[in-house]
């Protein structure tokens, strides 16, 4: 049923890809097997928009100032736009309930910056988008918290996931997962009630057998709340599959009983890829921008030093499989670097996301384009 929906829906979710411009391909890079059909959707090129200013983030601290400038330049460039307020109009009207989705995971160092977030809440109010109308949101409070998303009068409102999940957006697939709290299934074991014991009083001992599921719910925040998303991923990979990115971000990120989705032998293949075609999921992504200020070659989601880079970039597009491509192909050469198993090993998903129509994974149909001089 997972898979039949999923497919059903490819053609929704990935009308918001758009052809822009060409340019040179990314490197360093793998060269994976092109696919042998492409499906009728998919754009013959997908653009990927790339912006490194080294003054970015120094000591792990954004220039916020800095970051603006690199967000407005990205946003006007995949739209075409010759201003801020005609590109970010270009995509969400006033009226709609804007989504800005963040990955929390490694909080504090390893999400996506409160100043990524603060430029693009700067463009939306430019184009008319009142701060009521914007959502910044992730699965769990504690680590948005943390991630520095707790601050008043930031031009959003702040939502989470967990205990928000939609009982009538299932989604299913053969492989069951342990339900744990904050799972919507999840069953709690009783526990005895020592206190009456000791007053003599009979308590229930039996445990109930442990929960399992093959069943997942949407967040409320996309089924009910918002009607455009702007999707921010951290640049970083997975321990379980292998990165981190986009796709993972808009799926992963936003389903209950999600742990089976990242576990061997698919880790996410093809579930991340029929998750994010899901018309609840990923037709709601109008603009996809990394978040790469920090990126993390190994040791995500919790995050670790030892394998972090200040890389002071961000990536933008429509193609969400484009960038997740690119940025898969740079922490594979990171990985080389330090004698490590590729990502890309783990992480099939995202080639996987082509044959669903989800966009270009194969680096010679992707044009990626840095750009240069944003004062």
């Amino acid at each position: 049923m997972f898979r039949v929906l999923a497919i059903c829906a490819c053609v929704a979710a990935f009308c918001l890809s758009t052809l822009a411009q060409s340019g040179p391909p990314a490197s360093p890079e793998d060269n994976p097997a092109a696919p042998q059909a492409t499906p009728s959707h998919v754009p013959a090129r997908s653009d990927v928009f790339r912006i490194q200013e080294r003054n970015a983030i120094v000591d792990f601290k954004p220039d916020a100032e800095v970051v603006r400038r690199m967000v407005d330049a990205l946003v006007m460039n995949v739209t075409g736009q010759g201003s801020v307020a005609a590109a970010w109009g270009s995509l969400v009207k006033p009226n709609d309930v804007v989504g800005i989705k963040v990955c929390a995971n490694g909080a504090p160092l390893f999400s996506t910056h409160p100043e990524v977030v603060a430029a693009i809440c700067e463009g939306l109010a430019a184009a008319g988008v009142p701060p009521q109308n914007v959502v910044v949101f992730d699965r769990e409070e504690g680590l948005l918290k943390a991630a520095g998303y707790n601050v008043k009068g930031a031009g959003y409102r702040l939502l989470w996931t967990e205990g928000n999940y939609d009982p009538q957006a299932v989604v299913t697939a053969a492989i069951s997962g342990r339900l744990i709290y904050g799972d919507l299934l999840f069953v709690g074991r009783k526990v005895p009630n020592l206190k009456a014991e000791l007053h003599g009083q009979d308590q229930p001992h039996e445990m109930p057998p442990d929960n399992f599921s093959n069943e997942s719910h949407i967040s409320r925040i996309l089924t009910k709340v918002v009607a455009r998303v702007i999707n921010v991923p951290a640049f970083a990979d997975h321990l379980g599959c292998g990165l981190s990115g986009a796709l993972f971000n808009m799926t992963v990120q936003n389903v209950d009983n999600w742990r089976r989705f990242v576990q061997p032998p698919g880790r996410g293949d093809p579930d991340i890829p029929e998750l994010y075609a899901n018309p609840q999921i990923g037709a709601k992504v109008v603009l996809t921008i990394m978040d790469g200020l920090v990126a993390e070659y190994a040791g995500a989601p919790v995050g670790d030093l030892n394998y972090a880079i200040q890389y002071g970039t961000l990536l933008a597009g429509r193609d969400p499989v484009a960038i997740d491509s690119v940025a898969l192909r740079q922490i594979d050469f990171w990985r080389r670097q330090a004698k490590m198993d590729p990502a890309s090993k783990d992480a099939r998903y995202v080639g996987m996301a082509f044959n669903y129509g989800l966009g270009n994974a194969d680096p010679s149909r992707v044009d990626v384009h840095d750009l240069r001089d944003i004062r």
